[in-house]
């Protein structure tokens, strides 16, 4: 009986604990960097071309555009992912973008929100990215689980880019 009580306790302080993370953490972000041996403008072009993106981006099936020209401001995109049990569609919406320097999108569905900004930065004939993300959670459940799932998301993106580097240097 003292076993399932303290079975108990420890269970309610998890659940109290998360509960209060997703009240007063309502995003978590991070940021990392991908240098690229290829010119700033071969990489730019790369990244812009939406179409080749399941080319590098794990797990991503297809992009269809529903507004807007290429990947300019303004313009947005269903993204098809599918994995082992899921499939998901996430909407992107381009936010803002200057040429050979930065792009700045939102990745969103009716569960998390993702605002992420690349600064391109021309090194010779190398690049390097720097990427910044914030992660939201729509919902008290989904902002709670997000400090507990930053490390593996922030993974999938940084093996995102690494596949970008290997498909531009290879």
């Amino acid at each position: 009986m003292k076993f399932f009580k303290a079975v108990l306790v420890v269970l309610l302080l998890l659940v109290s604990a998360l509960a209060l993370i997703g009240v007063f953490v309502p995003e978590v972000d991070d940021e990392f960097e991908t240098e690229i041996n290829r010119p700033v403008i071969q990489v730019y072009a790369a990244m812009m071309n939406l179409q080749k993106a399941p080319e590098w981006v794990v797990g991503l099936d297809s992009v269809e555009r529903t507004t807007g020209f290429l990947a300019m401001p303004g313009s947005t995109f269903k993204l098809h992912y599918s994995g082992a049990e899921t499939n998901v569609v996430y909407n992107m919406e381009v936010i803002e973008m200057v040429p050979l320097k930065s792009v700045k999108f939102k990745l969103y569905n009716d569960m998390f929100e993702f605002d992420v900004t690349v600064k391109f930065e021309a090194d010779m004939l190398s690049t390097k990215m720097n990427t910044y993300v914030q992660i939201k959670g729509k919902g008290l459940v989904e902002r709670s689980l997000l400090p507990l799932m930053k490390s593996s998301i922030m993974q999938v993106g940084k093996d995102n880019f690494k596949a970008l580097k290997e498909l531009q240097e290879g």
